[in-house]
């Protein structure tokens, strides 16, 4: 007899602790993203939490962990979450979060913008609880969607193989001048440069990323530098010098492996022309986002970048393709013509 009390016993621990179990599992998807004081967000402060929106976030609440699903696979110990780069978002160390509240229906994670220039500040990011069923249904469509954009992207790459938007010219060999620059160490690099052209450090707010370098206006280790040419400014979509010591490495065959929406047009080693290929929601379909030419260069303790990005975005988003060669041959016959100086 005792030992069937213990039995049934043990079978009630088991099973209220299979319920309690149950009960820490609970799912969740982003909701909402706003000022604290419902104020609206200003300038590009709006597109960069709509950036967050996007991302489309979707997890399992587990005990004390969060296990995401959408955009990626990762997990986060709730008790360690302490910055919103774990969310795999940002960077910015002028989002400063400061708080964290879970409720019966919603979960709110709050930060500082340190970046905005409004008086409004305090900024949360809602989720809202879903049931299982609604969780699993919402990431299969997402999964689906961006099947489906993929394979998109896939046919305009295989179309470009065919039917190539860009033309490039042959390269006009240019006179050249002794250029010297400097990374933030101050160390010189010397570069030879067309006499045509001139180079100058940079004043504009400028970001770019190139594998684990990452090279800013505002970021350690980093010094961008412009081109100014007597004839010719095409502001943004022109080539841009950009250095850091970062002592990160650079691989131009993993970065190019690195960016899926990259379709290659042209490459000579470290030198590269192409194409960035992305998803144009509106109207449903993969669309040539970009012309790029890339040229790379190690220089002792310095990292060199010839880069321009002549994007259709700046063409008000119209494929002017004859605008977008005639600036992409500029930057690209530029490039050609500049060499690092040995021996000086």
């Amino acid at each position: 007899m005792q030992l069937i009390k213990v039995i049934i016993l043990s079978l009630l621990t088991l099973f209220c602790l299979s319920c309690s179990s149950q009960d820490t599992e609970t799912y969740w998807k982003i909701d909402n993203i706003y000022r604290e004081d419902k104020k609206p967000f200003v300038g590009l402060t709006g597109a960069f939490m709509q950036e967050i929106i996007d991302h489309q976030f979707h997890f399992v609440k587990r005990n004390d962990s969060l296990y995401f699903d959408m955009p990626e696979k990762f997990q986060i110990d709730i008790k360690k979450f302490k910055s919103l780069r774990q969310l795999h978002i940002t960077d910015r160390d002028y989002y400063e979060m400061y708080a964290q509240d879970f409720s019966n229906s919603s979960f709110k994670i709050k930060f500082k913008d340190n970046a905005t220039i409004s008086d409004s500040k305090n900024t949360i990011i809602e989720f809202k609880k879903i049931t299982k069923e609604e969780y699993l249904k919402s990431t299969q469509e997402i999964i689906d969607h961006q099947k489906s954009i993929e394979q998109k992207i896939y046919a305009l790459k295989s179309q470009l193989d065919k039917q190539p938007q860009i033309i490039l010219n042959p390269v006009k060999k240019m006179p050249t001048k002794v250029a010297e620059l400097m990374n933030n160490m101050g160390e010189q690099i010397f570069l030879n440069i067309p006499t045509e052209i001139e180079l100058r450090e940079s004043g504009d707010l400028k970001n770019e990323v190139f594998g684990n370098i990452k090279i800013g206006t505002l970021k350690d280790k980093s010094v961008i530098y412009d081109i100014d040419h007597k004839e010719n400014d095409y502001g943004l979509k022109q080539l841009t010098i950009w250095i850091s010591s970062d002592s990160s490495a650079f691989n131009m065959d993993k970065y190019l492996a690195d960016e899926p929406n990259f379709k290659l047009f042209k490459r000579d080693g470290s030198n590269v022309v192409g194409y960035n290929v992305g998803y144009d929601g509106k109207e449903d379909k993969a669309v040539v986002q970009s012309y790029f030419c890339l040229k790379y260069y190690k220089v002792e303790n310095s990292h060199v970048f010839i880069y321009a990005d002549v994007s259709r975005s700046q063409m008000r988003n119209a494929p002017n393709l004859e605008e977008m060669n005639k600036i992409l041959n500029f930057n690209y016959n530029i490039s050609q013509n500049i060499s690092v100086k040995v021996n000086h």
